[in-house]
């Protein structure tokens, strides 16, 4: 089955005895479905909470919790953490309960990560409504996130005053809702967040924005590109997630030059061709082009290839991989 984007996730259809397995690192994400999940459990049912974690627990002790219920109630919701730490016993015992798992008991596991050519996480993974609960990878995925907080806030904000926001705050979820929610409490009864309420609130304090970072690579200028990139890497950014920015940057360059070379004007291309870009990029992306060429585009997806394959399977460090990767993306042929 495939796995539900956590913002996609409804908790309307819950029911007890269902079980549940959220995957990915953003612990934002985790706790928002977790508490949904809690918050319809309890409507269901006068269910324990017992919440239990990967590094922990012993496998007498979850074998226990798993198949014994409290006097006091006929239910139970388990919350397992970070289960990706749990070890070989406690993993085959969690994995054998979903062979004949409780009507009246519903789990909860959440890890970072899963390897389900493991035959227990396997069979985890098949008795699970599995969600995602990834970070978001570029700047863009916060935009659905914003438009649904801001609804539940009662707020709104315009094109320029979201995009602003969007540029300034980590690439971060909980990040991104803390600055929300004091946004809010700056607006007041007003319904409106404006630009120079975002501005206010968060300034141009954010270092190494994705925004800085296309600058630098649009116009090829080596040492603030390495800045950025090391800013990113140390405020804990994931290797594959920036590489996953200069790939999708990559692609919007050899998307527009397509274009260009089939005669289409800047002014169509900004107007039609652009839509997953903000207005104000968009121009920016057309000047970008006009740094590189078609020519340099194999050479240049050869090298994002080589450095995500580098990345995956040897034992060298992200951070020199990226800055090479960088380097050799910049150098002009």
């Amino acid at each position: 089955m495939e796995a539900t984007a956590a913002l996609d996730f409804s908790a309307k259809d819950v029911r007890l005895g269902q079980n549940f397995l959220l995957v990915g690192s953003d612990a934002y994400l985790t706790d928002l479905v977790s508490d949904l999940i809690r918050a319809r459990i309890r409507d269901l049912a006068a269910a324990d909470l017992v919440i239990i974690y990967g590094d922990e627990v012993k496998a007498a002790e979850l074998n226990d919790l798993l198949d014994t219920y409290s006097i006091f109630s006929s239910a139970k919701l388990v919350l397992l953490r970070n289960a990706h730490l749990l070890l070989k016993a406690e993993l085959d015992i969690l994995a054998a309960y979903f062979e004949n798992p409780s009507e009246l008991q519903t789990l909860v596991v959440t890890a970072e990560k899963i390897d389900a050519r493991v035959a227990g996480w396997k069979k985890i993974r098949d008795a699970c409504q599995t969600v995602a609960c990834d970070p978001p990878r570029y700047s863009g995925q916060l935009q659905p996130w914003l438009q649904r907080t801001l609804a539940k806030l009662g707020k709104t904000m315009n094109a320029v005053a979201a995009e602003t926001f969007i540029n300034r705050v980590e690439l971060d979820y909980a990040n991104a809702n803390n600055e929300l929610q004091k946004l809010a409490l700056l607006a007041g009864d007003n319904k409106q967040i404006t630009e120079e309420d975002v501005l206010r609130s968060i300034g141009f304090s954010r270092a190494g924005t994705q925004a800085d970072f296309h600058r630098a690579l649009g116009g090829r200028q080596v040492a603030p590109a390495l800045d950025l990139l090391e800013k990113m890497l140390s405020s804990d950014w994931a290797s594959l997630q920036v590489l996953f920015i200069i790939n999708r940057f990559y692609m919007h360059i050899y998307h527009i030059l397509l274009l260009k070379k089939n005669h289409i004007s800047n002014a169509e291309i900004n107007k039609n061709h652009l839509g997953d870009l903000f207005p104000k990029q968009r121009g920016e992306f057309l000047q970008f082009a006009e740094n590189y060429t078609l020519r340099d585009m194999p050479r240049i997806f050869d090298i994002l290839l080589d450095t995500d394959s580098k990345i995956k399977t040897t034992a060298a460090s992200d951070p020199v991989l990226l800055t090479n990767c960088v380097l050799r993306l910049l150098e002009k042929a």
